[in-house]
């Protein structure tokens, strides 16, 4: 009388791993985590374009429909005219401290949002301006798309 062993083979073990293996392999590769997460930060900019073109409108209803400016003369203005970075670096716009009387933030804005991978307070990664027919332009660099501006 044999004796059969109950088990499985290591043949089948292999065989299930393999199996498993690829399905996990295709299921990241469908997935793509690096895209979703692409995707997440460029909501995420679009949200900040709008809470600052939110911000700038409120402050320019409440102030007669002056825009905020950092030159510190109420009857000029130095709200950009062409793209400017939105930071406190040299050469770009300081939005947060905007306002002859009362600054975007923390009155208007309780922080000054900057891209989610590449932005920092000296450059937030934002870019805004009037146009001469008095529309603000904000735009960001996307990850998966053309092109991210809100104009208002």
């Amino acid at each position: 009388m044999s004796k059969l062993s109950k088990g499985f083979t290591l043949i089948e073990l292999l065989l299930v791993i393999a199996i498993i293996g690829i399905l996990a392999t295709v299921t990241v590769v469908a997935i793509n985590p690096q895209r979703q997460l692409a995707k997440a930060r460029d909501s995420q900019r679009k949200t900040d374009l709008y809470s600052i073109a939110t911000a700038v409108y409120q402050y320019a209803s409440e102030h007669s429909g002056d825009l905020p400016d950092t030159d510190g003369n109420p009857l000029t203005s130095n709200f950009p005219t062409s793209a400017t970075c939105i930071g406190e670096g040299g050469s770009c716009f300081n939005l947060s401290v905007a306002g002859d009387t009362e600054p975007i933030v923390p009155i208007y804005m309780a922080a000054m949002p900057y891209d989610p991978k590449t932005g920092a307070t000296d450059n937030s990664g934002y870019t805004l301006y009037i146009t001469t027919g008095g529309r603000i332009v904000l735009a960001a660099t996307p990850e998966t798309e053309a092109t991210i501006t809100i104009t208002k």
